[in-house]
Formats: C-alpha cells, structure tokens, sequence
C-alpha cells in the first residue's frame, strides 16, 4: 500500500540523509504533497508530488494523507499564498500560525480546511488583480510582482521561504505563483521550455541559466526588465546582465558566466 502525507506545519526541512546535521535539500511548505518510498528509524524519506524531489524528514512531522483521499487531494484547485505571510487558525487548539508564500492547499469549504489528520479555520484574502501593462502580458506582470516579494530574503541552501532561499528554489516557486510547474534544480529546470537564441531577444519572465569553469549549471534567476535579472545570491537582488553574464554593480565584476536563456511562458 502507498503511503502519503501532506506538511500541516509552516515549513519541514527535506535532509540529505536520515539525520539532521545533514545537508539540506529543500523543503515542503504548508499544503504540499507528498510520497514515503523508505523509513529508517524516526525518518522518512519522501518524494515530492510535484516534482519527483526526494529527501528525507523527520517521522514526527509526518501527517498521514488516507489513501481514499489522495487522489482528490491531487486534484482539487489550489490557493497560492502570494502574500510574504498569511495566518490560519488550528481548529482544535486554537493556535494561529503563519505560513509562508508559496504555500498551496485546496480551496476551504465554508472556511475549514482539512489536511490529512489535521484541521484549520481560515479566511481568504480577496484576489489582487493584476496591473494592466502596454509592453507586459498579465503573466509577465504576475511574475514580476510576486518576484518582487521575495526581494532581501536571505539564501540559503535548500530554501523555499522568505526567511532563506536558493537561485532555484527562488525560480521554482515564482513559476508556481501562475500554476507553471517546475523540477527543483536549476540543471532540470534548464531542460524545459524554448531556446531565447540571443541576448537582446531576451523578454521579462525568461529564465536564465549559468554554468561554473566545469560548464555545470550551478544558478538561474528571472528576467524582470531591460538589462536586469532578479535572482537569489547572496540574498534576493536585482542585478545587471549582459550577453556575458551577471554584473555587479557594488562589487564592479562580473559573478556569473552566461550559458542559455530559456522562454517558459
């Protein structure tokens, strides 16, 4: 029998290896999916609905997703949380958390939402339309937007909150915010999607790509205007590019070496 779950908490680390003074992976935030394929003692090693990402987390963490509920779990539309935090009500305790942007779960019914074993009251924000542009298209817009949200946070390896994020992670949940699905890394991610074949074709929402000395992609960020990128390094930041790569204006050298432009949209 199949065994899945789905994180009833704000965030829950995804290990190298079953402990937890191993290498972060990546993390699962609030409404996410997801398969047990192994357990060793208090962990269990999950594999991401999504996107196929496999990790491992803690046992005591684990909220079980009954078989019969699965499927309609996959398949029910979900809210995204666009906004840097967004507070829901456990409804046994009480207690009010936040979860984080990025997070999805299914549409409540007459406010409650059930998560596997778990239950919570929560009132939805009213949508925010989008700004209408002469140049952009509402998913350029809705891009650059939510982008924007994440500006400062903090890298981290793994990350996928505002608290700390990686330049693929960062990529991964952007695409999310307009339901486009993406793997986890940035060298899958380079996989997807249409060749932009020069620079100055290059369009707000392109996904650009950039290898090491190995010819390795080893970081991504987004196009949000003419000549810019946003990206995570070092935290979240807009920097100049050009046909050879990143420039940093504060530092006055280039930090990243260009290697392909990726239209998604």
């Amino acid at each position: 029998m199949e065994k899945f779950g789905v994180t009833h908490v704000a965030q829950i680390s995804m290990h190298l290896e079953p402990a937890h003074q191993t290498e972060l992976v990546s993390q699962l935030l609030f409404g996410e999916p997801y398969k047990v394929i192994d357990e060793q003692h208090n962990w269990l090693k999950i594999k991401t609905v999504d996107c196929d990402y496999e990790g491992w987390i803690d046992n005591g963490l684990y909220n079980p997703l009954h078989e019969e509920d699965v499927e309609n779990y996959l398949q029910a539309e979900k809210y995204i949380v666009k906004d840097y935090l967004f507070f829901i009500r456990e409804f046994e305790t009480g207690a009010v958390f936040p979860v984080f942007i990025g997070s999805s779960f299914p549409y409540p019914q007459n406010d409650m939402l059930i998560l596997g074993n778990a239950v919570f009251t929560l009132n939805l924000p009213e949508e925010k339309e989008v700004p209408k542009h002469n140049q952009l298209a509402e998913k350029q817009l809705a891009i650059l937007q939510y982008a924007s949200t994440y500006l400062r946070a903090p890298y981290l390896w793994g990350g996928r909150t505002p608290l700390g994020i990686d330049c693929s992670g960062f990529v991964q949940s952007v695409f999310k915010s307009i339901n486009y699905t993406l793997p986890r890394d940035a060298s899958q991610q380079a996989l997807l999607g249409g060749f932009v074949d020069f620079f100055s074709q290059a369009e707000v929402g392109d996904v650009v790509f950039f290898d090491n000395e190995e010819k390795q992609i080893n970081h991504t960020g987004i196009i949000c205007g003419k000549g810019q990128i946003i990206h995570a390094s070092g935290y979240v930041r807009i920097d100049k590019i050009d046909q050879t790569g990143i420039y940093n204006a504060e530092i006055e050298k280039y930090t990243h070496q260009l290697r392909i432009i990726k239209r998604l949209l």
